[in-house]
């Protein structure tokens, strides 16, 4: 009975060696033949990783920065912004403030323009009066003289007819 477990050992024995003695007289192909290369590569770009590990760390950092600075350069603008608001308020009261005194002014040019028209209507019918006056008064005079000047002349022709 001992005999067949030494004789199973010995037949997988066998098999093992054939295999590999056909394994080692086969040529082998390009594919199997870069294990080597592949592990020399693997291992090279292990080796590297932290290197890259580095670099990602040190851009992370980077990104970090700048957002920091975006964030900051944020809140000045939210600064700048309110502040803009509270001058378009202000400018707002200013020009509601400027407006209603713009319209109060306008109010005070009207009646200052009517009240120089009520004058000027005022001064025209004084001088239309004294005009008138004057032109009365001088017709008066040259109608007395004309009537004058008339009587006159019929007394002076009645003169001589008598």
């Amino acid at each position: 009975m001992k005999q067949q477990p030494l004789h199973g050992l010995i037949r997988l024995l066998g098999t093992v060696l054939l295999l590999l003695a056909l394994s080692a007289s086969s040529p082998l192909p390009s594919a199997e033949a870069n294990y080597f290369s592949d592990l020399y590569n693997g291992l090279q770009q292990f080796s590297e990783l932290p290197g890259e590990v580095n670099e990602l760390q040190e851009s992370y950092r980077q990104t970090v920065e700048e957002l920091e600075k975006t964030k900051d350069e944020l809140g000045a603008t939210k600064d700048q912004l309110s502040q803009t608001v509270e001058d378009m308020e202000s400018y707002r009261t200013q020009n509601s403030a400027l407006q209603e005194q713009n319209r109060q002014l306008a109010l005070v040019v009207d009646e200052l323009r009517e009240d120089r028209a009520a004058r000027e209507s005022y001064i025209r019918r004084i001088k239309i009066t004294i005009f008138t006056g004057v032109g009365l008064i001088m017709g008066y005079f040259i109608l007395v003289r004309l009537i004058r000047f008339g009587m006159r002349r019929r007394s002076n022709q009645g003169d001589r007819l008598r």
